[in-house]
């Protein structure tokens, strides 16, 4: 049987209502926004809208929910499902604006006994898959050291929306969340301590335009991220995973590299540099360049499928837990403390 799906907010959440339309395991049988957008969405879609999502949860009968809500009603709109008897939530990233919001998510979802999936959608790409494999396999040898960037350029009119303008709209939260959250997928590394530079004098606007950070792990490996939404250039995962339509990709560069004893690799465009065994090592020898090639997949849409198996019981294990994501945002706001005050910010 169909698993009965709502979906409140439909920004975001547009794109997971039609995937969820589109997947025979899902009923969409609602969807919360308003505005001229969640109209054409509702109508696109062939179900019911509700311009106030409360209305929504008295009056009809669900199994699961999608929320993508702005961050602030997170806690609010979880509480809400929970007491309508909802035991599927899917909350999209970040999981709250606070720590103490995010342990007020998960301890309310654990006391019901429900099941809680972040909407860190990269932990359902097939390449995020395929480096955290790479990474375990050992061929790295003893990882060293990371390099990250997330170097774009963003559309003048994206800085139309004021809020895109004020603290918490710059690329922090809305970019750098899903790098860290990567880091923390893929290496099962925790993030311990940071620095970070950050400037705005690109636009001059309130919130950050690019900054420098300094990343270290709790067994002594280090990381640099250099992150900029005001820099035309193709080292960012969007443009070079050739994974989301809403951008015009420009594949062929990385945007992370993984320094290790025995190796390096670069992704996403997948290669790994190393020598052909221990007795041949160093600059004079042969350095041997291999290619992976991993079938791109959708990740939003593969988290949705993922959704389905959490909600049907085929899977037990969300690939992001509540505990996952309050790990990403407790690095973020330490990313914002460091940036405001220049100090270095030990995480707990």
């Amino acid at each position: 049987m169909a698993v009965k799906l709502a979906v409140l907010g439909l920004n975001q959440g547009s794109k997971i209502a039609r995937d969820a339309k589109a997947n025979a395991d899902f009923d969409l049988v609602a969807v919360a926004g308003f505005g001229q957008q969640a109209e054409d969405v509702a109508a696109e879609l062939d179900v019911p809208l509700f311009a106030d999502y409360n209305d929504l949860l008295k009056e009809v009968e669900l199994d699961a929910v999608a929320i993508a809500l702005p961050n602030g009603l997170h806690v609010s709109a979880t509480r809400a499902c929970l007491d309508a008897g909802i035991k599927n939530i899917l909350l999209e990233k970040p999981i709250a604006n606070t720590v103490a919001e995010a342990d007020e998510i998960i301890n309310m979802c654990a006391d019901a006994d429900a099941t809680l999936l972040i909407g860190h959608h990269r932990r359902s790409s097939s390449k995020y898959l395929f480096l955290r494999d790479f990474i375990e396999s050992g061929k790295l040898g003893n990882l060293v050291g990371i390099q990250g960037t997330y170097a774009i350029a963003k559309p003048f009119a994206y800085y139309d929306i004021e809020w895109h303008t004020k603290k918490g709209g710059g690329p922090f939260l809305i970019n750098a969340i899903h790098d860290i959250d990567d880091l923390n997928y893929t290496t099962g590394m925790k993030i311990v301590r940071v620095y970070t530079a950050a400037r705005n004098f690109i636009r001059g606007n309130e919130i950050e335009d690019s900054a420098s950070v300094v990343l270290e792990f709790e067994n002594g490996v280090t990381a640099t991220y250099f992150i900029s939404d005001g820099t035309p250039g193709p080292w960012n995962y969007d443009l070079a995973a050739e994974e989301n339509v809403f951008f015009k990709w420009c594949p062929g560069e990385n945007s992370l590299k993984f320094f290790g004893t025995k190796g390096s690799f670069g992704f996403p465009n997948m290669d790994f540099y190393h020598y052909a065994d221990d007795d041949h090592y160093g600059w004079a020898e042969d350095l041997i360049k291999e290619h992976f090639v991993v079938e791109k997949n959708d990740p939003m849409t593969a988290e949705i499928e993922h959704f389905a198996d959490l909600c049907l019981g085929r899977e037990t294990k969300p690939r992001c837990t509540g505990e996952d994501g309050k790990a990403t945002l407790k690095v973020i706001n330490a990313i914002l403390e460091s940036a405001e005050t220049g100090n270095f910010v030990d995480i707990d």
